[in-house]
Formats: C-alpha cells, structure tokens, sequence
C-alpha cells in the first residue's frame, strides 16, 4: 500500500517542491525531470512511472528542480550547474529520511543533471536514464533565450559550463546503469550517447525502441517503457 505525500525541501537556492510516493521505507527512485519540465513530466508521465513504481513496492520521489513547477526560483536563472546541486540535496533529504536503496531516474536533461550528480556519490546503487542530454559541450550552443523570459533558459544556460562533462562522468560509473530511448529521439541524441557507451564499464545496457520519442508519447512506448524501468529498478534496490 503507498500514499502520495507533497513534501517540501531546503535546497541551495530555495524552496524545492517534491512528491513522494511512500510504498517502502528503504528503498526509493528518485526522479530528476527534463529541460523546462516538471515533476509531473509531459502527458504526465513521471506521475505514472511513480505509481508503478509504488506499486511494485518502491517508493519514488519526483520532484520540481529550483526554477521549475511549484519550486522557488525562475528558470531563465537556471543551470545545469544549479539542477546539479538540486539533485545532491535531494538525495541527501532521502537518506535522512531513512532510505538506504537509492536510484535515480532521469530524462533528458534531468538525464544528463544525474550522470554528472551520481558520478559524484557512492550511495546511489542504479541509475535509469531516458533519452538524456549526451554531452553539454556540444548541446550547450544554443542561443534561444530572451532576457528575462522565466521559461527559457538565461545566457547562464550556457556559460556556467560543468567541470566534468556528461561522458566523462558516465565512464567513471561502475554501478548498474541502463540508457532507453527512442529512435525517433531529438537528432544526435542516439548517436551521441553511442559515442562513449562502449567505453563505460558494466554492467551498462542501452535500449533503442522503434519508433519512440523523446518523451515516449505513445501509449504503447510509454507502456514499455515504464514496465522495463519497474523491472529493473526492482531487481537492483
């Protein structure tokens, strides 16, 4: 049996809004959304892979990077920097709470935010990603933001670069770590995350899905999708 809790936590630049789906008290995934999303995540898909989780007997906890949904901040002062650091704090918050079976889940940029964060931890024991952001250096040229617009990201977005890049620290990772995504991902997603997966050590598994997009909106992909992450994560924590 899980309930749904809307919980609050203290995070380096404010308020982070949280939702966490009680269904064990050791063991928890948790959650780190794309770019410009929420915890809710698009057609609702986070709020279904956390019932599924719950429901196998894992609680989830899906939360609103600063800047983001019903976090403080704005994010046009968002960086892959800041969601970093949100995530370590996150993951803190669930080991007070008494958690001692961590995973992480993250999509697309929330993806790249948790190769980079889990890098940096030895307390998380699987990370899942879906179609992630494979390398800031070559993503971070974008030029699309407008001064002061709270829902693009700010000039920031691109200057404050990380010290370790998204490959590098996918290739220090010795834990269990599985890659899906679809075929129909953004351009230069699938090829890019190709470039160094034959160089990170196992276990490691990368999962191509015809057909599939960024975000998995088909119902049949999502279904998949969301059955092959309950799984794993099950058979990992």
């Amino acid at each position: 049996m899980s309930t749904e809790q809307f919980v609050t936590i203290d995070g380096p630049k404010g308020c982070i809004a949280a939702m966490l789906h009680a269904a064990s008290p050791q063991k928890v995934v948790v959650m780190a959304h794309g770019y410009s999303g929420t915890k809710v995540e698009a057609g609702r898909l986070f709020v279904q892979t956390a019932r599924a989780l719950a429901e196998a007997g894992l609680s989830a906890l899906r939360f609103d990077f600063w800047g983001s949904g019903d976090s403080d901040g704005s994010f046009y002062d968002v960086s892959a920097n800041t969601e970093i650091a949100d995530l370590h704090t996150v993951l803190d918050w669930v080991k007070r709470a008494g958690y001692s079976e961590i995973g992480v889940l993250g999509l697309s940029l929330g993806g790249a935010v948790s190769i980079c964060t889990v890098a940096d931890r030895s307390d998380v024991k699987a990370l899942m990603t879906w179609s992630a952001v494979p390398n800031f250096a070559k993503w971070l040229n974008m030029k699309q933001f407008a001064e002061g617009n709270p829902i693009v990201g700010g000039p920031q977005f691109l200057t404050d670069r990380l010290a370790v890049d998204v490959p590098e620290a996918y290739c220090t990772l010795r834990i269990p770590k599985k890659q899906i995504q679809g075929d129909q991902d953004i351009p230069g997603f699938v090829d890019g995350f190709r470039e160094y997966f034959d160089k990170a050590p196992e276990p490691k598994e990368h999962v191509v899905l015809p057909g599939a997009d960024h975000v998995f909106t088909n119902w049949p992909d999502r279904q998949k999708v969301i059955a092959q992450t309950v799984e794993w994560f099950s058979g990992l924590l």
